[in-house]
């Protein structure tokens, strides 16, 4: 392998596929080579763009491209065969969320990469969101004394969610608790703490959606009792989207898509100062610390043990609701 550019087969290239091709072209010393899309028009426009091969699968592209890496980005359901293939040709993985429909797909793939010796990360982009990344240098400098309370709401209404696979229980392994509070689980084991206990609350306000949830609210806690509330909706009227923490000595909030400004405090301050929004939008900065972890720049920081972590809590969180 070139030690200057990371050669990678993207899999999958309709919804998030397309983020992330967007995102490679703002990424040092990373070329996509080679695109996989079940469409094969799909395929072939995206890979036009950025002058890659097209191909209908990922054994063919194996044996035709020289490829680093592979980023994957199919149905969860689809994960795990698609990352044992790429594991097993000894390429790292950067694989979407979930990282698999249910934990012991999940399992199997951090399992396989170990044994591979190959780097296997999850895509949680939110880690990479700069207020985000602000938030955990203040965490870590102590500004704001002990965390003990967390909240984050991810909840807007997705229209035609019904007509998609992110509410078929098969594809997906779940609602929105998997599709999106995986995301809300990971930042709270991020910012805060591992998760040892699990309650939660699912509804399903929207009966088109089959048999999933579409709204959730979830209490994570730690082993000292840390505490934190994930929200989540794909039906209820849009409000705030935000990333609270609330320590012993100030507290701070991550605004999304609301117009709102990133901020935080601490007793010692009489006004809210904002949080640093500056520095890569989350994908970019997602994608460039995997290639950099790649290229031996840097460790990675976000693994596919956080991706089976977070797919366990969620089935935890399941299994109380459902009771």
């Amino acid at each position: 392998m070139s030690s200057h550019t990371l050669r990678v087969g993207l899999i999958g290239a309709g919804g998030i596929g397309r983020t992330h091709l967007a995102s490679y072209e703002r990424v040092r010393e990373a070329q996509i080579v080679a695109i996989v899309d079940i469409d094969e028009e799909t395929a072939r426009t995206a890979a036009q763009r950025v002058g890659a091969q097209a191909f209908r699968d990922v054994e063919q592209m194996l044996h035709h491209v020289e490829v680093d890496a592979v980023d994957i980005c199919t149905p969860p359901s689809a994960h795990l065969e698609v990352a044992s293939l790429a594991i097993e040709h000894g390429l790292h993985v950067l694989c979407e969320k979930p990282l698999a429909h249910q934990p012991n797909a999940a399992r199997q793939m951090v399992r396989a990469a170990e044994e591979k010796g190959v780097k296997l990360m999850t895509a949680f982009c939110h880690r990479f969101h700069p207020p985000i990344v602000a938030l955990k240098r203040l965490i870590e400098s102590g500004e704001l004394g002990e965390v003990v309370m967390f909240r984050n709401r991810f909840a807007v209404p997705l229209k035609g969610v019904e007509e998609r696979w992110f509410s078929d229980k098969e594809v997906a392994g779940g609602g929105v608790l998997m599709d999106t509070s995986v995301h809300s689980i990971d930042l709270f084991r991020f910012l805060v703490g591992e998760v040892a206990r699990v309650q939660a609350v699912t509804r399903q306000t929207n009966p088109a959606i089959g048999e999933v949830e579409d709204t959730a609210i979830a209490l994570l806690s730690t082993a000292d009792n840390r505490m934190g509330v994930v929200e989540a909706s794909w039906v209820l009227a849009a409000g705030f989207n935000v990333v609270e923490v609330y320590g012993t000595e100030g507290a701070a909030m991550v605004h999304y898509w609301d117009g709102f400004k990133s901020r935080y405090k601490t007793n010692k301050m009489d006004d809210w100062q904002p949080l640093d929004e500056s520095g890569p939008d989350r994908f970019a900065g997602e994608i460039q610390h995997f290639v950099d972890a790649c290229l031996g720049r840097t460790e990675l920081q976000v693994t596919g043990y956080d991706g089976l972590r977070a797919v366990e809590i969620v089935y935890e969180a399941y299994a109380i609701a459902t009771g």
